[in-house]
């Protein structure tokens, strides 16, 4: 009898410390759940918050947004100039390794951010604005019309063989995605109707390319495909936007971050 009541009595001890660990538990899964989530040691808000004073001081944006949930990273920018050329809007999904957030832009971005995943937004309207600003490049009054095979242009070529000729031309092409840029490839180039020679088409290019470099990016990026519309031009690598986390503005005036509103 008293060898039950003891098996009797060490049964509810047991039952007692699996409630006991239970109620600890749960007590710590719900404080998790109410205590912001961290990425090397700084909530998502912060880490938010550093990221976009470095991308909105590196890239002087129009506009900014960046989102930070743990390691990742997702930022918005309008208005970007990548070597003199506007692009319409910038998106990156990023990879967060970092145990501080250094001082400086371009250094302490590529110690940020891992490996990004990148798309850029050309508008035929900046391109044209573009070379209509750069007439180092040999270009005047060009004009650049978009499609879905690549472009069209018009224009004056300034060119200096023996002497120097100003050359009215049309030409046509597409746009090349490379490792280190976007380039004007397989262009064919016209005077009066009459298809030009190589040596002139690869003096044009040589002027022309690269259109934009991605080392104007000062961390690793990767662009897959390409395409084009009758409107704008955008270079790829699929990076996707996600759901929770700590998102911010970037105010270009005051050079401050800001929660979303």
């Amino acid at each position: 009898m008293a060898a039950e009541k003891s098996g009797h009595i060490k049964n509810v001890k047991n039952v007692k410390m699996c409630l006991k660990f239970m109620i600890i538990a749960a007590a710590l899964f719900l404080s998790a759940m109410f205590v912001p989530s961290k990425c090397f040691g700084l909530t998502d808000f912060e880490m938010a918050s550093a990221l976009a004073k470095k991308l909105g001081d590196e890239f002087k944006p129009e506009s900014l947004s960046v989102k930070v949930l743990g390691n990742r990273a997702y930022a918005e920018a309008g208005g970007v100039f990548l070597g003199g050329v506007r692009v319409d809007t910038l998106k990156i999904e990023a990879m967060l390794t970092s145990s501080e957030v250094p001082e400086g832009n371009a250094e302490s971005l590529a110690s940020i951010i891992s490996y990004s995943w990148g798309e850029v937004t050309l508008l035929a309207s900046d391109v044209n604005d573009y070379f209509r600003k750069n007439k180092s490049r040999g270009f005047s009054d060009l004009k650049v019309e978009f499609n879905s095979d690549g472009f069209r242009a018009s224009g004056v070529f300034t060119t200096s063989l023996l002497f120097t000729f100003k050359i009215m031309l049309s030409a046509s092409g597409k746009f090349g995605l490379h490792p280190d840029g976007v380039y004007i490839e397989d262009a064919m180039v016209y005077i009066r109707n009459v298809r030009q020679p190589g040596f002139l088409v690869k003096e044009m290019m040589e002027r022309a390319n690269p259109l934009i470099k991605w080392s104007e990016i000062p961390f690793r990026i990767v662009f897959r495909n390409i395409a084009v519309t009758e409107h704008s031009a955008t270079m790829s690598g699929a990076p996707r936007d996600f759901n929770g986390g700590s998102s911010v503005v970037w105010n270009p005036v005051s050079k401050k971050a800001e929660a979303m509103r």
